[in-house]
């Protein structure tokens, strides 16, 4: 029995804060020096290059240190970050991150394969039939919009 295709596309959208509590949270769970610092500062490096930078302090004494995350680097944190906070995210799929005028959006495109239910759907059937209007064979309720 043939197969039908399903193409889902998902954008989520990471505030600059949401993006580095995303970061904070994985470099902590891996044990990670950031845990015992201070955030002095976080901003959103533009470019092809683009990521995050952090400046963080490790005490009062110590200097300013700056660290950058590339947006490969950013996303594994947000779906670390979606996982933790139990937003759900599909596994297979491509993935990409970009930076956006909001902060950084994470973009799935997946496809997956389900049976036919049905024959083939004829073609006079299709939504984009141009010729609705003067087609006296067809029942008024095919004209009227479907609500759910």
């Amino acid at each position: 029995m043939p197969k039908l295709q399903i193409h889902e596309v998902r954008r989520l959208i990471f505030p600059l804060e949401t993006a580095v509590d995303a970061v904070l949270e994985l470099d902590r769970e891996h044990g990670g020096a950031l845990a015992h610092a201070a955030l002095t500062e976080a901003r959103i490096e533009p470019g092809a290059d683009g990521g995050l930078v952090l400046a963080v302090r490790r005490s009062s004494f110590d200097p300013i240190e700056r660290r950058r995350y590339s947006l490969p680097a950013v996303a594994a944190a947000v779906i670390h970050y979606c996982s933790k906070i139990r937003i759900p995210l599909p596994r297979h799929g491509t993935k990409s991150m970009e930076i956006v005028p909001e902060g950084f959006a994470l973009t799935i495109q997946a496809s997956a394969e389900v049976l036919r239910r049905h024959g083939a759907v004829p073609e006079r059937a299709g939504a984009g039939r141009s010729d609705a209007a003067t087609d006296d064979q067809a029942p008024p309720e095919a004209e009227q919009p479907m609500t759910v």
